[in-house]
């Protein structure tokens, strides 16, 4: 692993574990609970639990339903399809928008149609706690909301579109926000004041019999009353030619750029470039290799993040059963 100022140095993780229970019942009502062990450094152990999705879903017409408890929040298409499924993941991460930009659950209520008409259309409404809150309870009147459309014309093919809005009265970040809000060092003072938070995502997604392509591009807009409107952008686009069932080259770029005045990320720029290669001995394990190099942009002077350009060589077994 060499890196700019550092010798070359590697080493072996654990990941995370995820559970899944699934549970009919009536003939309309189902219930989904998602529960993952992960590696944390704020616990002795080095892993933490956490409930990443329980719900009850009521199908009452045909494909539409409702749905009551915490969701992955449906904004793109690895959000819905992948989530904690490494052993999904077409690439070893997911797209480092995630650890940013992408309010990844909401607590709330879901409307949902799905495989709808001719060209399977799709639909998801919600309303829930937002970025700043838990699960154990939203501390202002307010909620975020979001909706989501999404069409399957032919096999392997899906684009989609989101728009996510949530007002916060109180700038933080809690279990629904990214997978990496620990960014900032201990004492750093984040910014506490009111913050508009807007976020349109974009997706196509192509997995066909040889080739596989999936774009994310998310803009993210935020407004404050002391530094006024920021651009956020984000975008992740992966593509790979399958030898055969078994055997998946692919490459990757990842990138994403937070404004100068954005308050509630701060000022940042990197970019992933990686090449790979994905063995899959069956459905339910498969091998990953993965060359990538990983480059910050400028760097305000004001913010914790530091510059640093990586050269990794990475693996990762990822199974189910």
């Amino acid at each position: 692993f060499p890196s700019h100022d550092t010798e070359p140095y590697g080493y072996f993780g654990i990941g995370e574990h995820d559970f899944f229970i699934t549970s009919k019942l009536s003939p309309r009502i189902s219930f989904l609970g998602e529960y993952v062990v992960r590696p944390s450094i704020a616990s002795p152990s080095g892993f933490l639990a956490s409930i990443e999705r329980s719900f009850v879903k009521f199908n009452y017409t045909g494909n539409h339903s409702v749905i009551v408890g915490k969701v992955h929040t449906p904004l793109n298409y690895w959000n819905d399809v992948y989530h904690h499924g490494r052993l999904f993941f077409p690439s070893i991460d997911r797209p480092v928008a995630f650890s940013h930009l992408i309010p990844v659950h909401t607590l709330g209520i879901q409307l949902q149609g799905q495989n709808l008409g001719k060209y399977n259309f799709g639909y998801d409404l919600g309303v829930g706690n937002g970025i700043h809150n838990t699960d154990l309870g939203d501390n202002k009147p307010q909620h975020a909301v979001y909706g989501a459309v999404h069409a399957k014309p032919i096999d392997g093919l899906r684009v989609g579109a989101s728009y996510y809005f949530d007002y916060m009265e109180q700038n933080g970040y809690g279990s629904h926000s990214g997978h990496s809000t620990s960014m900032f060092p201990p004492g750093f003072a984040l910014y506490k004041g009111k913050i508009d938070y807007h976020l349109l995502s974009i997706s196509l997604a192509y997995f066909g019999e040889r080739f596989e392509l999936l774009n994310e591009f998310n803009a993210n807009f935020t407004h404050t009353d002391s530094l006024g409107l920021a651009k956020n952008y984000a975008n992740y686009i992966y593509s790979a030619f399958k030898i055969n069932e078994k055997n998946i080259p692919y490459a990757l770029f990842d990138y994403i750029m937070v404004d100068d005045n954005d308050l509630h990320n701060y000022h940042m720029e990197r970019y992933k470039l990686a090449v790979g290669y994905r063995y899959e001995f069956s459905h339910l394990i498969n091998i990953k290799a993965q060359i990538e190099k990983i480059g910050m942009g400028h760097i305000h002077s004001n913010t914790p993040h530091k510059h640093q350009d990586e050269l990794l060589l990475r693996f990762q077994l990822a199974y189910g059963f």
